[in-house]
Formats: structure tokens, sequence, C-alpha cells
């Protein structure tokens, strides 16, 4: 699905490395982490995977293609993308089915009628998360954990190839972090697609996460199983504090030693 191989970033005029010799292959079907501490290079590694920034050194294979011959803008349309600044570009009068269709399009509003098969669509994926029968809700009225619910359906609706979901459960209050982990859950049942969650809780890497690529000072700190992670003590080591994590049922959890 996508290969990144020997990808460096350098800030645009200047010689300071922003990512170095990252290299990492997501195969169709896997669920994985990208962990790493505020301002590690999460976000500029994304923004390569999505091809809004080009690397400075080293390839991108997306789907089979790299970047030049391709069209970009098609490529994109395989990759949902969700992000909590997202929340903030919705007009707030927005009806939630419509903001669910708006994903069609990759658009900010409906730009045509959707068709009777694109609609119903839309209400099956509102069933499996709770948001049956608040089709006609507006964006405005719902809390910062439903709008993302509706903004990861949004992304959902055109069968992406990849998900990729950039820090989601920013701004949450516990309960609503723990239900739209829930919904993730329920989503991923009987889907093929391959799935991105960035975080820095170990709390959010939920059981249908078996992969974790961590990311520290801009390069690759560990690539293998979040089971490998815990018993190699990675999260200790990139947070350079006594982490204890632990299980707690299927969960994980962590405190300060």
């Amino acid at each position: 699905m996508i290969k990144i191989e020997n990808v460096s970033l350098d800030i645009y005029g200047s010689s300071r490395r922003i990512l170095s010799d990252i290299n990492w292959h997501i195969e169709r079907g896997e669920s994985w982490i990208l962990f790493g501490r505020n301002g590690s290079g999460k976000t500029k590694l994304l923004e390569i995977i999505t091809g809004y920034l080009f690397p400075t050194e080293g390839d991108v294979i997306r789907f089979g293609h790299g970047h030049i011959g391709s069209d970009i803008r098609e490529t994109r349309k395989r990759i949902g993308y969700v992000s909590s600044a997202l929340r903030e570009k919705f007009n707030r009068d927005e009806t939630l089915l419509d903001t669910v269709l708006s994903g069609l399009y990759a658009s900010i509003g409906l730009y045509r009628k959707p068709s009777v098969d694109e609609t119903e669509k839309a209400h099956r994926l509102l069933v499996k998360t709770n948001l049956a029968g608040r089709e006609n809700d507006i964006i405005g009225h719902l809390s910062e954990g439903e709008k993302q619910k509706v903004l990861m359906l949004r992304a959902l609706i055109n069968d992406p190839d990849i998900l990729i979901l950039d820090e989601p459960s920013t701004g949450l209050d516990i309960v609503a972090r723990e239900d739209f982990l829930d919904s993730i859950t329920g989503l991923m049942q009987g889907r093929d697609h391959s799935l991105i969650y960035v975080t820095h809780h170990v709390e959010e890497i939920i059981p249908v996460f078996s992969r974790i690529f961590v990311i520290d000072d801009g390069k690759c700190f560990f690539n293998g199983t979040v089971d490998g992670a815990i018993e190699n003590k990675i999260f200790s080591s990139v947070f350079q504090r006594d982490i204890e994590v632990f299980r707690r049922g299927e969960r994980l959890y962590s405190s300060l030693g």
C-alpha cells in the first residue's frame, strides 16, 4: 500500500533535517500506530505519505506508483485523512448527513445532489457509530466526540484504501475518547483497508492495532509489534522516563515508575 524508502526531509532553504532515513512499509489490511512525542516529526511524515510534501531524499511508493508520472490528486482519493483541525473547517449549520456525504467529493459542503445509493451508504455508516436517527442534526449541535465520528465516516464513504487518523482524540474528554475508540473497532470489522492512528498516548493503543512505528527526533526509533515495543521498554526510552506499560484486560495503560 505505502512504501517509504530511505526518506529524509530538510526544511526548505535550510540545512536543518526534520526526517532522517525513514523506512516504513504498510501492507493492505494492517492497522498501525504512529507514535511519538510532540515535535518528533509525525505530522511531516504524514504530509509526505499524503503527497503534500516531497522528501528531500528517498522514495515514496503509493499503491505501487511513485510520484513521477502519477496524479497525486487521484492518489489522495484513495487515502482517507482525519485530523482534529478538520473539525473547525465545517459549516456549523450543515447537517450531519450532508457532512458525511461531502466526503464523496473531498469537499466542504455538497456540490451536487447525492444519489439514492450514496445516501443509503451514508445511513449505513451512521448506524455503525450509533448516530442513526440524527441525520438532520446540525454539526454545531454535536459534541466534539460526535463531530470526530462524523469526520471519520466522511473519510470512509469513498472506501479509501488507507485511513489516517491524526491524533483524533485531541480535545475529547475521557468518555468521548473511549466512545470514539470503540467506534473504530466496530468500523474496522470486515474491512481490509489499512489504518494509521497517530498518537502520543499509550492508552489509545486499542487491540485492533498490532503494529507500531515509533518516531523520535525525526528518526525511526522502533518498527515492529506493539508487544515488542512493550517488551523492549520503548516507551520509557522515548520519553526518557521510567514508564510502566501494563495490560488490564485487552487494554494498555501506563504510569510513571
